[in-house]
């Protein structure tokens, strides 16, 4: 032991000694990936070659650095793009120099603006680096980058594959142009950093099909920089802010609370409508809420474990579902743990999870799985297909399921919780949900692909019809939702503008411009 313990010793003695020398000649240059994981490369203003930050092993891989020595810096680029030119920031010998935390937001047009924000939640993230370095450096007090404006958009320019040849690069340069998304310009003119992450949170779109109701017409959607839009019974809509850079991932309203899971594992409420919001627990800053659920005096709650692949795409490998069968959401302990595939078909919808009339239902695609409250157990009840979607009816209790695989695609119903499934006749393909109010109505969303584009359709299919009908089709570049039986099935725009349909028409709710 003492030997182990004087081998430590002497390993961080020497790792000590490398960052006091270090510091001697040269600053560390810190920056933090609250969202999507990216890298910089920075190169000194009096001329260099570029320098890329290195990944550092803090919690979460969220981090990035490097020692660079003394002078003025600008970041060169955002992954393989230009950064263009803007404000520089300053290195010196024994000093960590905070860049902040770097967020990228879509404004359309095949453009990104990467925005250097300073967020409460993630303030202390550079403490690992102080702490790490502290007995080297001259001083704890980091160098703070503050630029007072967004930097110039990056155009994510069209990637041609080495060797596809001059037609098919001709044709992939035309589907470009034909299909291109219009660039919201209220964040494109916006003058500071502060205004534009105001602007993005105001028009972020409704990100998760699975929203949830408070009994008086409002319907709660997750969406992404900590928003919650409402939609309210006359179609207009508004948001409320919960104090994050993450996504909004889960919602429920429960006897007058509001309930917000984001997407790096936080669960909070609200008593006065999104006002002000209070942590009730934390799962883990790699594990997304994806569910909240209530009924009687059970609550549910279910997340995706997070990970980081080699290409930089954070995926999710493995589904947790908690239950609290007569306690409060303090009381969750973990159920059942579901391992996913590790290349998950484009066509699965994801593992939305349902509480219905005492049985909960989660899909991970290779199955549908039911919990019973009553019994507490988890039973399978997958059809003679893997699942893409699976939408159980709340007033009804009927069970259907999509498998989404072209012309072999098929459509599965059940009126016993799953425990007995019947074949249905499919939409025409391709499909992307389908839902059945109850046997005798359901609805459909294909899409139909053009030469250059997809028009998305909207399909139903009522008791007596000889098949599944066209009811209508979506407007260009509008992407459709059928959330609840409560409200029209909306479509929502590139730019997160957001329409309705009212029969043969669609009528705007939110325009983002």
């Amino acid at each position: 032991m003492a030997l182990l313990f004087g081998g430590q010793l002497c390993a961080a003695s020497s790792a000590e000694q490398s960052a006091a020398e270090l510091a001697a000649t040269r600053g560390y240059v810190y920056v933090y990936f609250p969202k999507d994981i990216g890298t910089i490369e920075v190169r000194p203003v009096d001329g260099g070659p570029n320098r890329k930050l290195a990944p550092r092993t803090d919690e979460g891989g969220k981090a990035y650095g490097a020692w660079l020595t003394p002078g003025d810096y600008r970041i060169s680029k955002w992954n393989s793009y230009d950064w263009g030119d803007y404000p520089t920031f300053k290195v010196e010998a024994g000093r960590v120099t905070d860049l902040g935390s770097l967020v990228p937001v879509n404004i359309g047009g095949y453009e990104l603006v990467v925005l250097p924000v300073r967020d409460a939640e993630d303030a202390h993230a550079i403490d690992g680096a102080l702490q790490q370095y502290a007995s080297a450096l001259t001083s704890l007090d980091p160098i703070r980058w503050n630029p007072p404006s967004p930097p110039k958009p990056i155009d994510l320019q069209l990637k041609v594959t080495p060797g596809l040849g001059l037609i098919p690069s001709l044709v992939m340069a035309h589907d470009r142009k034909v299909n291109k998304p219009s660039t919201v310009a209220a964040l494109k003119n916006a003058t500071s950093n502060e205004e534009f992450l105001r602007l993005a949170r105001s028009i972020a779109r409704p990100m998760y099909s699975h929203p949830a109701e408070d009994g008086q017409g409002n319907i709660y959607f997750g969406a992404d920089l900590g928003q919650i839009r409402v939609r309210h019974e006359d179609g207009t809509w508004s948001g409320l802010s919960v104090d994050t850079l993450h996504s909004v991932s889960g919602v429920a309203f429960v006897e007058g609370s509001l309930y917000a899971g984001s997407d790096n594992g936080v669960l909070r409420s609200s008593d006065d409508s999104g006002k002000h919001w209070s942590d009730i627990r934390t799962f883990g800053d790699d594990q997304a809420i994806i569910d909240i659920e209530h009924e009687g005096n059970a609550w549910i709650v279910a997340t995706a474990h997070q990970v980081l692949q080699p290409s930089g795409v954070v995926a999710a490998d493995q589904i947790v579902v908690y239950v609290s069968p007569q306690g409060g959401l303090e009381k969750l302990e973990k159920s059942r743990e579901f391992p996913l595939e590790k290349q998950m078909p484009g066509s699965w919808g994801g593992a939305m999870g349902q509480l219905v009339h005492g049985a909960y239902f989660i899909n991970t695609h290779k199955g549908l799985y039911r919990y019973d409250l009553a019994g507490q157990q988890w039973k399978t009840i997958s059809p003679p297909t893997n699942v893409s979607t699976h939408h159980v009816d709340p007033a009804t209790g009927t069970v259907s399921v999509l498998l989404n695989k072209g012309a072999l695609s098929k459509v599965f119903v059940s009126e016993d919780k799953g425990d007995s499934w019947k074949e249905m006749k499919r939409p025409p393909f391709v499909t992307a949900d389908v839902q059945f109010d109850n046997p005798g109505m359901r609805y459909a969303i294909r899409a139909e692909p053009g030469a250059f584009k997809v028009t998305w359709e909207i399909y139903t299919y009522s008791r007596g019809a000889p098949d599944w009908a066209k009811q209508v089709d979506a407007p260009f570049q509008c992407i459709p939702m059928r959330a609840s039986a409560s409200m029209p099935i909306i479509c929502i725009l590139s730019d997160g503008s957001i329409l309705s349909q009212r029969e043969q028409d669609w009528y705007v709710e939110f325009s983002a411009q």
